[in-house]
Parts: structure tokens; sequence; C-alpha cells
């Protein structure tokens, strides 16, 4: 019976030898601090940007062919204000005599508590920006899944909510709060008829991956910029809120 050879370490102590894994490159310094490749290179993959544009392209296919047209609005920000490309409304803010506002005081309202004063504000539907929505309307297919409609009792009566889970293009971005205008009706690209009108409850954006890259979840997003990392983005995911009757996003206009 041959012996192990004193220089082979026996790992699992069966009389076996083992072969030593991969050998990390040693620490090197970098900047301030030390560097080291903790994951040495084993596999060589690139990613295949023409097979994420194709799924893009034939997810729209499929909205334009099963879907419905509809009409979006994209809300403004927080983050937009901050750079500039909108302002707070000062319209729905107090002043001392309503019938004759003072702009000074209600510009110190305004930039003390940030938020509208009034729900119905002709000027800004509530969101507290004026205008309330960015200045593009949208014309975009949608696919949304049969739900059950659900009976809502309100202090101002009873209204059939929908919530249904709807598929959108993967541009541009929806996010929480946005407005769909579902149209009935339109003469060549123009719609002559609106009907519902949803809130934008939730967003999943679906993504491919057909290499390395970095996440298509960006937490900030200024203006009417797309996913930074676009091309890893099929189509959105949304869940839609009806807005019951007098809901002031009901005036926002979608033309």
């Amino acid at each position: 019976m041959s012996q192990i050879p004193n220089d082979i370490p026996d790992t699992w102590g069966l009389g076996i030898d083992s072969t030593p894994g991969p050998v990390l490159p040693p620490i090197q310094p970098y900047g301030t601090l030390n560097y080291q490749v903790e994951s040495p290179l084993l596999v060589v993959k690139q990613r295949e940007i023409w097979s994420q544009i194709d799924q893009q392209r034939f997810h729209d296919e499929t909205l334009q062919w099963y879907g419905e047209e509809c009409i979006v609005r994209l809300l403004w920000r927080a983050e937009d204000a901050q750079a500039g490309l909108v302002t707070y409304c000062q319209t729905c803010q107090d002043s001392p005599d309503p019938s004759n506002p003072s702009n000074n005081i209600q510009s110190r309202v305004s930039k003390a508590y940030r938020q509208t004063g009034n729900s119905y504000c002709p000027e800004c539907y509530g969101t507290t920006f004026t205008g309330g929505f960015q200045p593009t309307a949208y014309h975009l297919f949608m696919l949304a899944a049969d739900t059950e409609d659900v009976r809502k009792n309100l202090s101002t009566g009873q209204f059939w909510q929908q919530n249904p889970r709807v598929q959108f293009s993967w541009f541009p971005r929806l996010r929480t709060g946005d407005l769909v205008v579902r149209v009935e009706q339109w003469q060549g690209n123009l719609p002559t008829l609106a009907t519902t009108r949803f809130q934008v409850s939730t967003v999943s954006p679906q993504t491919i991956r057909t290499g390395p890259g970095s996440s298509a979840q960006y937490p900030a997003q200024v203006g009417v910029q797309p996913y930074t990392n676009t091309t890893i983005i099929v189509n959105q995911t949304c869940t839609l809120e009806n807005l019951f009757p007098g809901h002031p996003y009901y005036e926002v206009p979608y033309l």
C-alpha cells in the first residue's frame, strides 16, 4: 500500500490528497487603502446588448397587438424642484386676506412647509408643484389584466374601485403617483373621449441580464431621464388605483 507524501495535506482525513483552490493575489496598496481582488477572473462573459434590445422590441409589439392606447402624465417631484425644473406652488398657500392674497407671505409659507395648502388647488392639483405634472403627455400602449371591481364606500357615496395590474413599455420610467388616463375613442393619434383615470400605485421594472452589469434600480431621477442602465429593462409592471369621482386629478389636462 502506497504512502501519502508528507508535502500533500490530507484535508479530509481520508487518506486522499486534495487539490488546493485558487491562490488569491497579494494585497496591493491602492490610494490610501489596501486593495485586494477577492474574486479571481474565472469566466469571461460580455453583455449581449442586441439580445436585450430585441426583448424590448418584442414586448412593445405584444403591447401594441393585445393592449390598449392610453395617455400618461409624469408627476413633478422634490428632486425636480431641487434641480430647478419646477417651482413650488404658491397659489394654494395661506394668506391673511384670501380675497387679496399677499405673494410675499405665500412665498414664505411655501418655502417653510414645502407642501400644498389645498388638495383641490387649480394650479398644482394638490401635488405641491406648479402645474402638478411634467409638460409632456405620453401616448403609450398598456396591457391590463382582468380584475374584479370592488364596491367601496366613501363619505360621498359608493363607487366601483379597480386596481388593475398593467404592463407598460420600458420608457418612460413610471413611478408612484403618475397619472394614467384610459381613452375610449381616438381620432388618429389624438384622444377624443377619456373615461377612467388611474394613479400609479406600485411599479416593478422587469429586467433581463445577458452578462455582468449594474442594477437598473436607481433611487433618484430628475426630469424625464430614462433608467440610467436602460438596456436591461424589458418592461414595467404597475398596479393602478382608479380615482374617485371629483378627484382633483380629473382636472389635469391630458393634451
